[in-house]
């Protein structure tokens, strides 16, 4: 009877750690779940890391970042040029 009891003890404390573990498995599952769907969280991280990358490459090489972003600059005010003269056409 001992041996039988202390299977049934050992059965009972390897269900209780399984569910133990399950519990964490499914509460890291949610939090996962949570972090996707939280959009506006997602948003801002990837704008601060946009500016980090920005300021980084600014301090690298200000001529260049500026450069593309005078060209930029300078197909849009293009391309406007082009949509007002069609308009007026």
């Amino acid at each position: 009877m001992t041996a039988d009891g202390s299977d049934k003890d050992r059965a009972l404390s390897e269900i209780r750690s399984d569910i133990e573990v399950t519990r964490q498995r499914l509460a890291q599952t949610l939090d996962e779940i949570e972090e996707r769907l939280d959009v506006p969280k997602r948003v801002k991280k990837a704008v601060a890391e946009g500016r980090e990358r920005f300021d980084t490459m600014r301090e690298d090489n200000p001529a260049l970042v500026y450069g593309v972003l005078g060209g930029a600059a300078a197909v849009v005010v293009g391309l406007g040029a082009l949509v007002i003269r069609g308009a007026r056409r």
